[in-house]
């Protein structure tokens, strides 16, 4: 697709993003995750390029990932509340309450069991807020991250109400 997606056109973007009508907000993350990852190994698409940059302060874990227009990406799994900042650009996440655009700049949180799927219109810089007191990055993603072999666990053990319906 070499056009970028206008943040109105929902037709096409819930194409690109999958069929979220009616279906549990986890299951269409963890759905087009995983058939984006067989795309990817089948060729059918090929992987977006994201600069991470890591920056720390004491007891903090910022994580700024930059992402191109017309890219899109599915996050990975996460245990922590913790805040985000969209710092500059545009993007089309799927959320518990559906398709929402998002425009730089802003600040969200997020709750544990958090996973994103994000559509960019704009070239866009997103930050991650982690406390911790650890620097090491390894360490820092089993802190933060559900593997995806874990995720049934963890929502249930946090009690995740897995089973919002998108409207």
């Amino acid at each position: 697709m070499s056009e970028v997606i206008a943040p109105d056109n929902t037709e096409l973007l819930t194409y690109v993003l999958g069929e979220i009508h009616n279906k549990m907000y986890v299951d269409v993350v963890r759905g087009l995750k995983q058939k984006t990852q067989e795309k990817l190994e089948a060729g059918e698409l090929e992987p977006a390029d994201f600069p991470v940059l890591h920056h720390f302060a004491p007891n903090v874990y910022l994580r700024q990932m930059d992402a191109k227009a017309g890219t899109f990406c599915v996050s990975k799994m996460h245990r922590t509340e913790h805040l985000n900042i969209l710092l500059k650009g545009a993007l089309t996440i799927i959320t518990e309450d559906g398709l929402q655009y998002l425009k730089a700049p802003q600040i969200l949180k997020s709750m544990p069991g958090t996973m994103r799927i994000g559509y960019f219109h704009e070239d866009t810089s997103w930050v991650t807020v982690h406390p911790t007191s650890q620097t090491d990055l390894d360490a820092i993603e089993r802190d933060v991250i559900v593997p995806d072999d874990e995720i049934e666990s963890f929502l249930n053990s946090i009690k995740y109400k897995k089973y919002k319906e998108l409207a």
